[in-house]
């Protein structure tokens, strides 16, 4: 059984999902896999094409962090990890999959993510938690976001633990409008709507119910904490010399391969 469950949500973009599959068979190491979720009233639904590779969850319509939490949550029993990532990253380091779930073997439970070119500084665009922490939460994203300021949270969820672990010599690229990588297409535009509301949610999130998980999360995985009931803040750390180059609709033993 593989070690990780990466799940990627896409909607509208069947082409996108073709570029993310080669670049999957071309990278991962065979101890990971990949769940795409699709709604069922996406026009293009019929136009998705897994080629094998990925396992395929249908239903109806919901937004990015709705179907990430439902898969992620439904499958913690199954993976010693779950992830997240978009239809447009593209792995591009041999055996990523592997060198970053080992970083996390190597502290135990936390969060990791390697490059993805696309920011500076780096942040978990595309990112891998321990289940032990999805299943104490009961999320793997706030489930007060549609998508935005996802990677915001994975960044402060693995700091504020002290267990972020950032590898470097692992590129999964994030082949995205705002870098000239891609073309703004309906789904980001979709998306853009969201922005704001995102973005009050997520500070709101943080700042009124964040502490209280925080502090819970820590005791329950055994993690020192400060005086304030929250675990020690930091940086995440650099792993070096890795190689180079809800309501559950669809639960475990619902995804399709196709």
């Amino acid at each position: 059984m593989p070690s990780l469950l990466m799940i990627v949500p896409s909607r509208g973009r069947p082409a996108n999902l073709d570029g993310l599959v080669q670049a999957w068979r071309e990278t991962t190491s065979g101890d990971a896999d990949l769940v795409v979720a699709l709604d069922d009233d996406d026009p293009q639904l019929y136009q998705y094409n897994a080629h094998r590779v990925a396992m395929v969850a249908v239903g109806p319509r919901q937004s990015f962090v709705e179907w990430t939490n439902e898969i992620a949550v439904g499958n913690t029993d199954r993976y010693r990890f779950v992830g997240t990532m978009g239809d447009d990253h593209r792995p591009r380091t041999p055996r990523w999959d592997e060198l970053l779930c080992s970083s996390l073997d190597s502290i135990g439970s936390g969060v990791a993510y390697g490059d993805d070119r696309a920011s500076l500084p780096v942040v978990p665009s595309a990112a891998i938690v321990s289940s032990d922490i999805v299943a104490r939460l009961g999320f793997l994203l706030p489930p007060v976001l549609a998508h935005h300021n996802s990677e915001a949270f994975l960044q402060a969820l693995g700091a504020d633990l002290g267990r972020a672990v950032f590898v470097p010599e692992v590129v999964v690229e994030h082949v995205h409008y705002t870098t000239g990588r891609a073309s703004i297409d309906h789904t980001y535009l979709e998306r853009a709507n969201d922005i704001d509301a995102d973005r009050e949610h997520y500070h709101a999130f943080m700042a009124e119910e964040w502490p209280k998980l925080l502090g819970e999360l820590a005791a329950g995985l055994g993690i020192a904490g400060t005086p304030d009931g929250s675990a020690t803040s930091g940086d995440a750390r650099a792993i070096p010399g890795a190689r180079t180059t809800p309501r559950p609709r669809h639960g475990p033993h619902e995804l399709s391969p196709t």
